[in-house]
């Protein structure tokens, strides 16, 4: 769903492009560059971006009604609600790679590793 919106975006903006430098040189029908990048914009692009944002609304809305019943978790499930994959993080994430320096090869990139050059 998100490709398609992209693509429409992408598509119409390019009629509207396209319409634009027509103003500047002598198209015959830049008009209907206008009206197919408008129409595509209003009647493809907007309701696929609206119907996605209720859709995402609505799973998020699931999601806290589950964490919000009392922290019932059910016993039968091995994973954890937040190792779940169809929960998405709403939580702020922690950067990526930290980089660690002090050896004569160079830095290295590791994850989740505090500075080890100091321990020596």
């Amino acid at each position: 769903m998100k490709s398609s919106i992209y693509y429409s975006a992408t598509l119409s903006m390019a009629f509207l492009s396209i319409r634009f430098v027509g103003l500047f040189i002598d198209l015959t029908h830049k008009d209907l560059f206008l009206i197919i990048g408008l129409g595509i914009l209003l009647l493809v692009t907007l309701p696929l971006y609206l119907t996605e944002r209720r859709r995402y609304d609505k799973k998020k809305q699931i999601i806290f009604k589950t964490f919000n019943k009392g922290g019932k978790i059910d016993k039968n499930n091995k994973k954890k609600p937040l190792q779940n994959s169809e929960y998405p993080s709403f939580r702020k994430q922690k950067s990526g790679l930290t980089w660690t320096g002090g050896s004569v090869h160079g830095s290295s990139a590791k994850r989740g590793s505090k500075r080890g050059f100091l321990k020596h």
